[in-house]
């Protein structure tokens, strides 16, 4: 077993041990082809839900701010589960590559459009990065939407909407605004989702 499955089999357990965990629409992962899976963001534990909830229906990359990677024993892991240190005030022309290279070699691409841990019951804006990595890979996002209070023992959802494509953009020279209007209407769908998730609508 890889160290790869063997981490995602570690996160499995741990979800569905200590959470009543449950997750809905898996059926909207596209199998093959570029993909970005965009999720909200309010704990440490999201990037593992997100795994234990993708599974092995992909195989997944993930961003994550390069702070982390000053401890060695965890820069350690997280190399080897191929996460990608980034500065979140200057990601740079190199990372930029390496994070497209990712994803059109079939890895999809967790990522949370907020940027950081949102510490109220409320959002944060979006960056214009999802929307940017979008349409420099021509990938789809699917709108991953985490509902959970993060409390052992008690509920935690996560839902996977349908795939949006950002086609109609391709061609179109986009300005940082444009990224954060679009990747702002990807996070609205998450958030609709979310309040549906809340009154169990979904």
């Amino acid at each position: 077993m890889s160290f790869y499955n063997f981490m995602l089999k570690l996160f499995s357990i741990f979800s569905k041990t200590f959470f009543k965990f449950e997750v809905i629409g898996t059926e909207n992962i596209p199998s093959e082809g570029n993909l970005i899976i965009a999720a909200n963001h309010k704990s440490n534990l999201d990037p593992i839900f997100v795994a234990s909830a993708v599974n092995k229906k992909r195989k997944m990359t993930a961003i994550a701010k390069e702070e982390l990677f000053k401890n060695k024993i965890l820069a350690k892991i997280l190399n080897k589960v191929e996460i990608i240190p980034i500065n979140r005030q200057n990601p740079g022309l190199g990372t930029i590559k390496r994070i497209l290279k990712y994803i059109k070699n079939d890895y999809a691409l967790v990522m949370f459009p907020e940027g950081t841990r949102s510490k109220t019951d409320d959002f944060n804006n979006a960056k214009a990065g999802l929307s940017l990595f979008a349409t420099k890979a021509k990938a789809e996002i699917v709108p991953c939407t985490i509902y959970s209070s993060y409390k052992l023992f008690k509920p935690a959802k996560i839902y996977f909407g349908k795939p949006i494509s950002l086609e109609e953009y391709y061609k179109q020279k986009l300005t940082s605004e444009d990224h954060e209007r679009i990747s702002g209407e990807v996070m609205d769908i998450i958030k609709q989702n979310y309040y549906k998730l809340e009154k169990g609508e979904i």
